[in-house]
């Protein structure tokens, strides 16, 4: 009988299974403790409206992640390019909205409903995986400290981006890590809630214990339950490992439309404004960027960039009045 159990467990445990349970033990560098990660389901959710052929690219660059989802859901805004159809026919589970009821907290909230994962990535879809391990160092830090309520990668410009929406990427998405809480509030101010869903990833539980997203926030959901997670006890991972291209090329117009949008959104949650301003703010990195372009003798992007603060200035003040005197609508 001793023989018979020593047989089956040299069956069962193969060399190929001892390397592998070794490799458990002494793996390091990008994407270490992979193998421990596998055994944690993880989905991954994609809010889709006419994504044409990135969409296809994204999932493609999904299924090479040295972590692969165990669920992809792309809940869709109404497509007319047949982003829904192909997202079935890649496996995804597809949930349709219409494009009216789409917001940034409910809709990201439904999405999750549908899921089982402990752990869920959120993705934009623009935003292309820059190299296979992304998932991998988006959780590895979640593991490593189960505090954290929400981890956010870094976002790299594309090959097209133009001067100042590259200097704006490598502003806001440093080369370096960094782990923020309660106590770099008066280090960072509001910087410290700085978070962004185009490439992020939560742990169900903690997500759940802090009640998700809030529901009709058109934008800055993301910086809102940080926020909250943060000034419950919990932790913001900017995880620089974990790396997306991703980057628009906004016309003063778009840019006007979104910043009155961030002027409703400070407009509803002035709470956040007493950690600082909104001059504050933006002003570190204006400064930062005519001290750049200043150094690069570039005086004309100078310009460009006092043009564009301008029209956000202007855009988010706007915004804040309109919600506060016209709009009865929360967001």
């Amino acid at each position: 009988m001793t023989i018979l159990a020593g047989l089956l467990i040299l069956e069962r445990f193969s060399v190929g299974k001892v390397i592998d349970v070794l490799a458990e033990y002494s793996s390091t560098g990008k994407g270490q403790n992979t193998r421990l990660m596998d055994k944690e389901a993880i989905a991954v959710i994609i809010p889709t409206c006419s994504a044409g052929r990135r969409l296809a690219d994204l999932l493609d660059s999904l299924q090479n992640q040295t972590i692969k989802p165990t669920q992809i859901v792309v809940i869709d805004s109404e497509s007319t390019d047949g982003t829904a159809g192909l997202a079935k026919r890649r496996n995804c589970k597809v949930i349709t909205i219409d494009r009216i009821n789409f917001d940034h907290g409910t809709t990201r909230n439904l999405a999750v409903s549908h899921t089982q994962a402990e752990f869920i990535v959120f993705l934009t879809q623009d935003a292309i995986p820059a190299d296979e391990y992304m998932i991998a160092e988006l959780i590895k830090p979640m593991q490593a400290d189960t505090n954290i309520a929400i981890c956010y990668g870094r976002q790299l410009h594309g090959p097209n981006a133009r001067t100042l929406e590259r200097f704006a990427r490598e502003f806001n998405y440093p080369a370096k890590s960094i782990l923020k809480t309660k106590n770099d509030i008066e280090t960072f101010a509001l910087k410290t809630f700085f978070c962004s869903n185009s490439c992020s990833a939560i742990r169900r539980s903690v997500f759940n214990k802090l009640g998700g997203f809030e529901n009709n926030v058109i934008v800055n959901e993301d910086m809102l339950f940080a926020a909250q997670a943060i000034l419950e006890g919990y932790s913001v991972y900017y995880a620089a490992d974990a790396k997306v291209y991703h980057s628009h090329a906004y016309s003063l117009l778009q840019t006007f439309r979104r910043y009155f949008n961030i002027g409703r959104f400070f407009a509803n949650n002035r709470w956040l404004l007493k950690y600082a301003g909104l001059k504050r703010y933006g002003g570190g990195m204006l400064k930062s960027g005519v001290k750049t372009f200043w150094k690069k003798r570039m005086p004309h992007y100078i310009i460009a960039l006092l043009t564009e603060f301008t029209v956000k200035a202007i855009a988010c003040k706007l915004g804040w009045y309109y919600q506060l005197l016209f709009s009865k609508k929360r967001i």
